[in-house]
């Protein structure tokens, strides 16, 4: 038996759920799901075999690995768990369905693995909806009107206040007698993706596209590369904005429905749009990897999503691998990072000679533009004059252009089109900043809206296990708590470079470190003076003079503001940082 018709069963009645159908909405769970919703289409769905790598989750002699997990608090028995919404930070939602009817509930999120509380959702409206995407500001949904016709869910703009959705109108990529669903709008809110039956029904669901402007536009198929002759379902868009997960039974499987991902071009899929051509639309994407085992499985993977943009080290979904031939068999998974202790603090003085940034080699003058932009204090919004700022091409960090401020904090510099750039900035009285964008060739001469800020207070979220303060884990944490792509060392070397830069004018530097609430006052005291001359004694290892630097302690005096929603674990590993300040002589 094929996939189609092993799961179809499920898909046309979870998608009736999932799809937000009403044929599911007042049945009973002992009715045949295949009487509740009507039988596949037939399709010439003959997906290949995947024989791919797999994702390595080994921890054998590892710092860090990668560690595959039910969500707790979304693998019920009796409940059908389909996906999570990262609206905002204190903003998520889940989509799952229960005895035929589509349940929307908001959710706190413990730690990576666990779920706080969950807050079942109340509205007016008659009908399902499901499936939130956008942020607090803009909320689009799919919703399913008690009145409508069988299968016609459609795409609809919602107000998200506290633990309240309120359905407000129908967006118009939605069309009449179709089934319209799955919506995941780009970071920025102009790309939105969704699956739709409007096609054929003998080629099922598939992925479109559409464009917002002052208006939305129609809706355009997404194209052969990533549609296939099976079904393409539940896209996502990764907070880089220019990569698509979804779910597909199509392309090369391990079995069933497996989750794809595919990079695309932002601006060429835009243009396509705009100028309402098919085929630039279809070459806007490549080619779609599945994304391997362990997540996959024979079984069927849904729903991804991350509010990271490291989907590659968290990332949830939903998938029915426990228990395929039961009913509300689906539950959230996620992979995430599971450490050990960086075993090898080796540093020396010449890895800041090896760190350093080389020029950028072969760039063609054609792919090179202008940009402007400001440099401000972080604290007062005040220009910085004098600033170094230095353009580099990502990930590789090689140098496309240097140029300084002026007197007035601002800067034209060389950057690269169509690739990501990471733009960075330094000074003697304030700390460094980096900004990561890409360019096209009608940013030339533009001017970057929103200012590069530089800090007076450099905050090194330097991640420990609990207790440690000489064996950190591999990757330092970001201000939301996320794992970055930045190792400690490479963190401390680059703090270490800037000092010596501008040892001269340098004092000193307070260096104070911070723990969580765990533990005793004394106990912590002393733990957030060791952390601190941990990276005191890490500085001088790299030439910066010792007489520069002062070790200080607020334990857990100094804790940061719990934001609504934040998890406990994502709040205490914000807590634990060091914090330095420049003293300009």
């Amino acid at each position: 038996m094929t996939k189609k018709h092993s799961f179809y069963g499920i898909l046309l009645a979870i998608m009736c759920t999932c799809a937000l159908d009403s044929c599911t909405i007042l049945m009973e769970h002992s009715v045949s799901k295949e009487l509740i919703c009507p039988p596949p289409p037939t399709q010439n769905c003959y997906p290949q075999r995947y024989i791919g790598n797999s994702i390595d989750t080994s921890s054998i002699n590892k710092e860090r690995f990668l560690k595959i997990e039910r969500v707790n608090g979304l693998d019920n028995t009796i409940i059908d768990e389909w996906n999570i919404s990262f609206l905002d930070k204190d903003n998520i939602w889940t989509t799952a369905s229960a005895g035929g009817q589509q349940v929307l509930r908001k959710i706190d999120i413990e730690q990576e693995t666990d779920i706080k509380e969950i807050i079942p959702q109340q509205y007016e409206e008659s009908g399902a909806i499901g499936f939130l995407t956008g942020n607090s500001q803009y909320t689009l949904a799919a919703y399913l009107p008690g009145t409508a016709f069988s299968g016609d869910a459609g795409i609809y703009l919602t107000q998200s206040k506290l633990d309240e959705i309120t359905i407000k109108k129908e967006i118009p990529p939605s069309e009449l007698f179709h089934w319209d669903s799955h919506p995941s709008l780009s970071p920025n809110g102009k790309i939105l993706f969704f699956s739709s039956d409007r096609n054929n029904t003998l080629r099922g669901t598939e992925l479109y596209v559409a464009l917002k402007g002052e208006n939305w536009s129609k809706a355009y198929n997404c194209g052969r590369f990533i549609n296939s002759n099976c079904d393409e379902l539940s896209p996502f868009i990764t907070k880089t904005g220019h990569t698509l997960l979804f779910s597909s039974s199509g392309h090369n499987t391990i079995g069933g429905y497996d989750i794809f991902s595919a990079e695309f071009n932002p601006e060429l899929l835009e243009k396509g749009i705009l100028a309402d051509d098919s085929l630039m639309i279809e070459n806007a994407f490549g080619r779609p990897q599945n994304i391997g085992s362990p997540i996959n499985t024979i079984y069927d993977e849904l729903f991804p999503s991350s509010p990271s943009p490291r989907t590659d080290t968290l990332l949830y979904y939903s998938s029915n691998q426990y228990a395929p031939n039961q009913n509300y068999a689906f539950d959230m998974f996620v992979i995430h990072p599971a450490y050990s202790y960086d075993s090898s603090i080796f540093i020396a003085k010449s890895d800041i000679i090896k760190s350093a940034f080389k020029r950028a080699d072969k760039l063609d003058p054609r792919e090179l533009i202008t940009v402007e932009g400001k440099i401000v204090d972080e604290k007062n919004r005040k220009p910085v004059r004098g600033a170094e700022v230095t353009s580099l091409t990502y990930p590789n960090n090689e140098i496309i252009d240097q140029q300084f401020t002026d007197t007035i904090g601002q800067y034209k510099i060389k950057v690269q089109i169509n690739k990501p750039v990471q733009i960075t900035a330094e000074s003697d009285k304030l700390f460094f900043n980096t900004i990561t964008a890409t360019f096209s060739a009608k940013d030339s001469n533009s001017f970057i809206s929103e200012p590069l800020t530089l800090p007076a207070i450099l905050s090194m979220r330097i991640n420990f296990p609990l207790g440690e303060y000489q064996k950190p884990y591999i990757y330092v944490l970001d201000s939301n708590g996320f794992e970055t792509t930045i190792q400690w060392k490479d963190a401390i070397i680059r703090l270490a470079s800037n000092l010596l830069k501008f040892e001269k004018n340098i004092g000193s530097v307070s260096l104070t470190g911070h723990t969580d609430d765990i533990g005793s006052d004394a106990f912590n005291m002393d733990l957030g003076k060791k952390r601190a001359n941990f990276i005191i004694q890490t500085l001088v290892k790299l030439g910066v003079p010792s007489t520069l630097l002062q070790a200080e302690s607020e334990g857990e005096h100094v804790l940061p503001s719990k934001r609504n929603g934040e998890s406990l674990d994502l709040f205490r590993k914000r807590c634990r940082r060091v914090e330095l300040i420049k003293e300009i002589k």
